[in-house]
C-alpha cells in the first residue's frame, strides 16, 4: 500500500506492506449538529421571506429582506461543513514501523469504507 503525505514544503510518500498493518480505523465526523443548524436557518429564512408569523411581529419590508439574505448565509455556511462531513472520512493506519501512525483526512467515503474491507478480508484469511 502507498501512501503519499502532502504536507506544507515537505511531501513524502511511505510503501507499507499489507502483512505489517495493524489496524485501520475509518472514522465519520457527525452530520447532525451542522444539518440542524442548516435546517434551522433554512425555515428561518422562509420564514423572514414572507412574515409568516406576523401576528407576534410584523416585519417591514426591509427587515424581511435583510433577515432573510442573513439566515440564508447561515444556512449556506452551515451546509458546506455538513456536505464535507457527509461525502468524506478521517482514515487513520498504525502499523509497526517508523512513523507508527499515519492519519489521512478527506478520504471519500467509498474509497475509506473499501480500504477497511480490503483489510478486514485480508485480516481474516491469515
Amino acid at each position: 500500500m502507498m501512501i503519499y503525505s502532502a504536507r506544507w514544503m515537505s511531501p513524502r510518500s511511505y510503501e507499507l506492506p499489507i502483512d505489517r498493518i495493524r489496524t485501520v480505523v475509518v472514522e465519520r465526523k457527525s452530520v447532525i449538529p451542522f444539518a440542524t443548524a442548516t435546517v434551522l436557518a433554512a425555515v428561518s429564512a422562509v420564514v423572514a421571506k414572507y412574515n409568516a408569523l406576523w401576528f407576534i411581529i410584523n416585519l417591514t419590508p426591509e427587515n424581511m429582506t435583510r433577515i432573510s439574505t442573513i439566515a440564508f448565509g447561515l444556512m449556506v455556511l452551515c451546509a458546506i461543513p455538513a456536505m464535507s462531513r457527509a461525502l468524506f472520512v478521517s482514515v487513520a493506519i498504525s502499523w509497526d514501523g517508523q512513523p507508527a501512525s499515519f492519519r489521512a483526512r478527506f478520504v471519500p467515503a467509498r474509497q475509506g469504507r473499501g480500504l477497511a474491507a480490503k483489510f478486514q478480508a485480508i485480516s481474516l484469511e491469515s
